[in-house]
């Protein structure tokens, strides 16, 4: 099964989506800084390495906050996905990894909703009780 992390980037009630690049798998979709677990990773490692690779944001791992863990039966893989979140105290101007992502934004949960999502993503959002 496929081990994914994502984290939810916030600061002053909204949180970074990310639009995957048009070629990329879902691509022309939004969703968190997330990618998968690498052998040898923790799921704390993963998500501290994706949030600054696909953000530019050096989390500490004291900022880390668990959220929850779902199991998604995607086709052809099944996917663990683990969610976290980070708050900021302090705006943080994201810098995009552009192999993976052309843009992004700072939504509020509703505003999220609204755009289109890599899979899985509304359910989080409704799961962890932000729509």
């Amino acid at each position: 099964m496929l081990r994914v992390v994502g984290c939810f980037l916030e600061y002053d009630g909204k949180f970074a989506v990310l639009l995957r690049r048009p070629e990329k798998p879902d691509g022309n979709t939004w969703g968190l800084p997330a990618g998968k677990v690498e052998d040898g990773e923790t799921d704390q490692s993963a998500v501290l390495r994706e949030l600054w690779e696909e953000t530019g944001y050096r989390a500490d791992p004291s900022e880390l906050q668990y959220v929850r863990e779902d199991v998604f039966n995607f086709e052809p893989q099944p996917v663990t996905f683990v969610v976290y979140k980070v708050i900021l105290t302090h705006p943080h101007e994201i810098s995009l990894e552009e192999k993976a992502h052309v843009n992004y934004r700072w939504v509020t949960p509703g505003e999220g909703y609204t755009l289109p999502m890599i899979p899985g993503l509304r359910l989080v959002l409704r799961l962890v009780d932000y729509i």
